[in-house]
């Protein structure tokens, strides 16, 4: 088993003859044998459904491909970026904060998600953030990802990014999500950080950000009480400042308790 499903979303699927649903046993089986025809069927089931409107998250269909891995860590299937929450399955993104030091303390670029954005618009998140596609590795879709949403030049991320391990959660569709409610999403986010080199500048390049600002750590602080980051880059920035002992139990324990947009 590699996906949990919903047993409303398993009830409004076609189901092609190569899929095999057992009610009783409440299991959703791929007869497949090879990788291409898993990624085929796959294909085939989401466009179909996309087609016919069954699902209000397949109406933003992107044609980009998220990896599923079985139990040895091997590809055994590509997804539809948009089909992923339907499958509950595992998806992999990246995400940067970059940070300067002020006589203060730090400080943070956050950028601020653009109104046409389908998901949480106008919502905060960190620097640049994206999601891992099939075939591309963490750290070049960062490079990627850098020049896309912040105009961040390759070599100055391949010099400056440092990787800060990973953050994992599950995450709960709801009506900003851009779908429908109470999918069941968990994600892996490879974090890195960046403190900022001289003269380097953040400027929006893609459409997906509509500007980028500079907040101190009590401004961050907040802003996540007040719900205005995603709950997912909400949960990256209290990563941030755990690491760097911004914020530890006896430092907070007083404080009212922040929350991350959940």
């Amino acid at each position: 088993p590699i996906w949990y499903m919903l047993e409303n979303v398993v009830k409004s699927f076609t189901w092609p003859a190569e899929w095999e649903v057992d009610h009783a046993k409440k299991t959703v089986t791929l007869l497949a044998t090879t990788l291409d025809e898993r990624n085929q069927i796959m294909a085939s089931a989401l466009k179909a459904e996309h087609e016919k409107g069954t699902f209000k998250v397949l109406s933003d269909w992107r044609d980009e491909m998220f990896a599923i891995y079985g139990p040895d860590h091997e590809l055994v299937l590509s997804i539809e970026r948009t089909g992923a929450p339907l499958f509950g399955i595992t998806t992999y993104g990246i995400q940067l904060l970059a940070w300067e030091q002020h006589a203060e303390g730090p400080k943070l670029w956050i950028a601020e998600r653009a109104k046409t954005k389908r998901r949480f618009p106008t919502m905060l998140d960190s620097t640049v953030g994206g999601c891992v596609p099939t075939g591309e590795s963490p750290f070049e879709c960062l490079v990627r990802e850098s020049g896309e949403e912040a105009s961040i030049p390759a070599e100055v991320v391949r010099k400056y990014a440092k990787a800060c391990g990973t953050l994992n959660y599950v995450y709960v569709t709801d009506e900003r999500s851009g779908g429908e409610l109470g999918l069941i999403c968990p994600e892996v986010q490879f974090l890195y950080e960046m403190e900022r080199p001289a003269g380097l500048k953040f400027e929006p390049r893609d459409g997906e950000v509509e500007k980028f600002v500079l907040c101190g750590v009590e401004e961050v602080k907040k802003r996540l009480r007040n719900g205005e980051f995603t709950p997912a880059n909400g949960s990256v920035v209290l990563d941030f400042l755990i690491r760097h002992g911004i914020m530890t139990y006896e430092s907070d324990r007083k404080s009212t308790r922040l929350n991350s947009s959940h």
